[in-house]
């Protein structure tokens, strides 16, 4: 079974997606998005390599599942899966890989 790490930079962008939920004055949905999102990544544990690759990044190994409006996007390396972004799915892609995880 692979390790599903949260990068700081996915956990920062779950949170801000919480709150704005939270803001609509949708506590209750708001919970149930995380609580999605959070479950969705559960797969990557035993299939990590589930998702569709980026083809934005072709030597980064980066990847990507759904779940609508928002993509989870990761990382897969020998050690585990990294969650490096969650964001809605008409948000552009950063052109790096380092911006992707929030390394400016």
């Amino acid at each position: 079974m692979t390790t599903v790490y949260w990068t700081a930079e996915a956990r920062s962008r779950l949170k801000e997606i919480q709150d704005y939920i939270i803001s609509q004055h949708a506590a209750k949905a708001a919970k149930e998005v995380v609580t999605t999102l959070l479950s969705r990544t559960r797969q990557l544990e035993t299939v990590p390599l589930s998702g569709h690759k980026l083809l934005d990044y072709p030597n980064d190994h980066i990847r990507e599942i759904l779940q609508r409006p928002y993509r989870i996007i990761y990382r897969v390396t020998e050690q585990q899966v990294e969650i490096l972004t969650v964001m809605h799915y008409r948000q552009l892609l950063p052109t790096t890989v380092k911006a992707l995880a929030g390394h400016k």
